[in-house]
């Protein structure tokens, strides 16, 4: 469909001797033809009233007899709609999405995402970060891009330092059965009630104050314990993230960006810019400073004019940090990491980390993506604006800040490690339960054994989360629900495995060749129209990186696919040709619900 659009949009071209671009091409719905243009795009350049235009091109373009068009018709105002021979169409179709394949577009993408703090178990606002970052990975990879995903873990600050005081203080009050769960969950147990008992004994913040300096110099006792919270915690949530499918390339900690000669190499570059000085007065006296105030108008009203990237005490802010490893990604400075082997993921890579001694391939990419909340629009901008700054004017344009609203609590609440109000409804929990859910619904209607229905219920209880995460918009805050995340019958994960699971049903009753000749009614075509559009779905997915578009279009073609599976029978099709017609659409079906499931990081099942 995407060549036989370019075709139209060069013969319209000719023949309208303007210029006619691709995307100027509308489909419309089935009745009105199979493509249209609206000549009113042309009229008011050409001097002539659209109707008119309409009228004349339409005659000169039946004559020509482009590839596939039956007859051209003029409609309302001025639309040229096209009509096909729809049952070529369909044959080419099918050819062209078995056999779609994209070009390696030689450039490299880096994303970040999930990049939880290591104090806690990924709930599921992080989970949003992570589903988001992984989807537009593989749709990036998918259409041609080599990728490399990276997990940032900030392990220096306060909130690391809360989390070694929370060790060194309440490790005895977890009882023995929280002590035999997952890392990351007795770490975040300890860091609430850390957060709650400073919050009422604010004193004690000297003592966080001083794990702070010992964790910033390192090589100290208060160092190595962290590195070993860090590390227990960062593998607890890995461990979350690949029961959900997602999976990384490198975990960068941000002790290596300082261990490492990144920092010193970017803060030599940022010494040579006017904008960046010493303030010499008030309360920020002796912090450097980036200026900003000639980016007003992009960023908003600055209660500042600049910002800080040391402060008087010469340690460096998270803006330093970040400008470090954003120039490191786009490979604007000469030093480098050195790496080691971190964990041998399940889908049989191995993902590495910072601060080993090997020597990798890691970062110098040709476009970036951090995706993470809109409450750091401000911090990513400020990134963007300092590769500007420094110089860095393409590298500033291929910088992307992916970002998305929150994931709610019932009542509206945000999720809170000091709160501890995770407890219960985090990431391992909301899979859980809907494991419990799927596997209720599993037992009622199927009888398989034992281990398939554990299987199956696993397998739907993750696409279940992941479909309902992925199929809002990065514009809309989510309030999770269960009964929707379940629903088998409608908008949801198991809906759509179910779909897959019913078109292999049919192929198992059946025993035609694969061969689309003909079709007869409407229903098939406009399934094979939509199927047409996957390839142009994942493009428009990756340019906007908006996943949704990918998930919205999955289940319309699901859709599709069930008005066609309820009046289209297969195995008692009228006609053998009908039958082989027939068994193509559906093997077509499955290939492009197979891919786009697996784009969407959710396994497709043959039997449910």
């Amino acid at each position: 469909m995407k060549e036989l659009k370019q075709k139209l949009a060069e013969e319209l071209s000719e023949t309208l001797e303007t210029e006619v671009e691709v995307n100027d091409i509308e489909v419309p719905e089935p009745e009105h033809g199979d493509f249209a243009y609206p000549a009113m795009r042309a009229a008011s350049q050409i001097g002539k009233q659209p109707r008119e235009l309409a009228e004349e091109s339409a005659e000169e373009l039946q004559e020509k007899e482009i590839d596939l068009v039956e007859k051209v018709e003029v409609a309302g105002p001025g639309y040229l709609n096209f009509y096909l021979d729809r049952e070529e169409l369909g044959a080419d179709i099918i050819e062209n999405v078995s056999n779609l394949k994209f070009k390696d577009k030689g450039e490299k993408v880096s994303v970040e995402h999930t990049s939880p703090n290591p104090n806690k178990p990924l709930h599921m606002g992080t989970m949003r970060t992570a589903l988001l970052g992984d989807t537009i990975s593989r749709i990036a990879e998918k259409i041609g891009y080599d990728v490399e995903v990276i997990d940032l873990i900030n392990d220096l600050g306060r909130q690391s330092a809360r989390t070694i005081y929370a060790y060194k203080n309440f490790l005895d009050e977890l009882d023995d059965e929280d002590k035999q769960k997952k890392a990351d969950f007795w770490i975040g147990l300890l860091y609430s009630k850390a957060g709650q008992y400073l919050e009422e004994n604010p004193e004690d913040e000297e003592k966080v104050q001083q794990v702070i300096q010992d964790i910033e110099e390192g090589d100290n006792k208060n160092f190595e314990l962290m590195e070993d919270l860090v590390s227990k915690s960062v593998h607890g949530q890995l461990e979350t993230a690949y029961r959900s499918n997602v999976f990384y390339d490198l975990v960068t900690f941000e002790r290596d960006i300082v261990a490492s000669n990144l920092l010193n190499e970017c803060v030599d570059k940022l010494r040579d810019l006017d904008r960046v000085y010493e303030i010499e007065n008030g309360e920020d006296e002796g912090c450097i400073v980036i200026e900003l105030s000639d980016y007003e108008d992009e960023l908003g009203g600055l209660k500042k004019p600049y910002k800080i990237l040391f402060r008087s005490d010469g340690t460096a802010t998270y803006t330093a940090k970040d400008i470090a490893l954003t120039m490191w990604k786009f490979g604007l400075l000469e030093s480098n990491f050195e790496y080691k082997e971190f964990d041998q993921q399940p889908n049989s890579e191995t993902l590495w980390s910072t601060g080993g001694d090997r020597e990798k391939d890691f970062g110098d990419a040709d476009h970036h993506i951090n995706v993470v909340g809109e409450p750091q629009s401000y911090v990513m901008k400020i990134l963007e604006l300092s590769l500007e700054a420094l110089g860095f004017e393409e590298e500033a344009e291929n910088f992307s800040h992916m970002s998305f609203e929150f994931v709610y609590l019932p009542g509206k609440e945000s999720y809170s490690g000091r709160k501890g109000n995770w407890v219960g409804k985090h990431a391992d929990a909301v899979l859980d339960r809907a494991k419990d859910l799927a596997l209720e619904e599993i037992q009622d209607r199927y009888d398989f054994s034992q281990e398939k229905e554990e299987e199956i219920a696993e397998k739907v209880a993750v696409a279940a989360v992941r479909y309902f995460i992925l199929k809002f918009t990065r514009d809309k805050d989510i309030n999770f629900s269960f009964e929707k995340a379940l629903n088998w019958e409608g908008d949801s994960g198991p809906y759509l495995l179910y779909t897959v699971a019913r078109a292999y049903g049919i192929k198992d009753k059946i025993d035609a060749e694969t061969q689309f000749t003909t079709y007869e009614k409407d229903v098939e075509y406009e399934l094979l129209r939509k199927m047409s559009e996957f390839e142009k779905v994942l493009e428009e997915s990756f340019e906007s990186q908006e996943p949704a578009k990918l998930t919205h279009y999955v289940k319309e073609t699901a859709e599709k696919f069930n008005s066609f599976y309820h009046k289209c029978p297969v195995k008692d099709a009228e006609t053998e040709e009908l039958k082989k017609s027939r068994t193509a659409i559906i093997d077509t079906y499955l290939e492009v619900m197979e891919q786009g499931l697996e784009l969407l990081g959710i396994e497709p099942l043959e039997e449910m």
